[in-house]
């Protein structure tokens, strides 16, 4: 019988989540700073560097095993759900140090996490760092003192494989035949040719194909997984680790409908990092093993809206048209009060029927009442006569 169980785990994860977490999206260093006390007695934690603005980026290490798995999150400040699910983890590593998988997994493996590579962007719940640089896009410049800390680590523990953690957004359906949001989502990075050390991401391809495989078994009705696209990035973090022989797989952190802050995400992240674990710690010798597999995950397709108002009635002089309004909720980060709201906005008028959404609202016959007519970038203030 296997140790890894993840229909029994996702059953149990309410008593494995770190419930002392907020659910809110904002994660900032102060709240790291915190969190990290509670995992004293089975990790070790240590600074590694500084951001920009001098905050401290640490490294936990936990197990004794011969694999290391080198993780990160939040090189995206405003990407939180990966940092939420490492902390679930290492809860459930906590809580339960008898289980067979625990035990497992500390004699064979080493994990080195830095939970929080952009603690400035978290601060102010932004993407980019102190000075406007994406991380994920300075590994060859290296300008940027977060993305120096990363590659220092690397090069200095030569992990197995790596584990980049990240958010999607909520545009991203799987295949384009239905309403079918990404719950999560993988990718093995490209490598700018196949002579580019391809072994190495045939290792990050059987992976994701492993960890793929065993969501599906527990995905809820609505959604699925999907693979992002694998276009080649120059400049970007893990086309170039995979590309220097650093088996890379990256975590996208997918949308589920009314689940704005990604609790329900945050365990189906939480059990496929597991999963990762689980394959890595016992298939370390063929890695590879079925990686073209990884091939028929579906791809992700840009197709989704938070709402769509179809068959809409504007009025322009005499003349009237029927449109379909599309809009996105947008996050609006406010630093003195350190809140978020999410104010939803027109992002495109006209033939939606190639597009679904979380929320669709049918109003043949209704007729736009407004400022005029809707127009792109409006806030979604407007009323419907008949």
């Amino acid at each position: 019988m296997s140790l890894f169980d993840i229909k029994s785990i996702f059953h149990g994860y309410e008593s494995f989540k770190d419930k002392s977490i907020s659910p809110s999206k904002i994660f900032r260093h102060y709240n790291l700073l915190e969190i990290i006390k509670k995992y004293n007695n089975i990790c070790s934690i240590t600074p590694i560097g500084f951001s920009v603005e001098k905050r401290e980026i640490f490294k936990i290490k936990w197990g004794i095993g011969k694999i290391k798995i080198f993780i990160w999150s939040q090189m995206h400040g405003n990407e939180t759900t990966g940092t939420k699910s490492m902390f679930d983890i290492f809860h459930f590593l906590s809580k339960q140090e008898n289980h067979d998988l625990v035990k497992f997994f500390k004699e064979s493996l080493t994990i080195l996490y830095i939970p929080m590579l952009n603690p400035d962007g978290s601060e102010k719940f932004q993407r980019r760092n102190a000075i406007n640089i994406d991380l994920n896009r300075d590994s060859i410049r290296l300008q940027s003192p977060e993305i120096q800390v990363l590659f220092q680590e690397i090069y200095k523990e030569s992990p197995h494989i790596l584990f980049n953690l990240h958010d999607q957004k909520s545009v991203y359906n799987v295949g384009n035949e239905c309403f079918n949001p990404a719950i999560l989502s993988f990718l093995s990075p490209s490598v700018s040719s196949q002579n580019d050390d391809f072994f190495h991401r045939k290792k990050s391809m059987g992976i994701i194909h492993f960890i793929a495989k065993e969501v599906q078994k527990v995905l809820p009705d609505v959604g699925s997984v999907g693979r992002f696209s694998d276009e080649f990035y120059p400049t970007a973090t893990g086309d170039n680790l995979q590309k220097l022989g650093y088996p890379c797989v990256l975590f996208e952190a997918g949308n589920y409908p009314k689940d704005n802050h990604k609790e329900k995400i945050r365990k189906y992240n939480f059990l496929s990092i597991l999963a990762g674990f689980y394959f890595v710690s016992y298939h370390n010798d063929n890695l590879e093993k079925d990686y073209e597999y990884y091939l028929s995950i579906p791809e992700n397709k840009n197709v989704l809206l938070d709402k769509i108002y179809r068959k809409v009635q504007i009025q322009k002089g005499d003349n009237q048209f029927i449109i379909d309004i599309g809009l996105m909720n947008f996050e609006e980060f406010d630093f003195e009060k350190k809140n978020l709201s999410f104010v939803s906005k027109i992002v495109d008028i006209g033939d939606l029927s190639n597009f679904f959404a979380y929320e669709e609202f049918i109003t043949p016959g209704q007729i736009f009442y407004g400022k005029n007519y809707p127009e792109i970038g409006d806030v979604e203030f407007f009323n419907f006569i008949f």
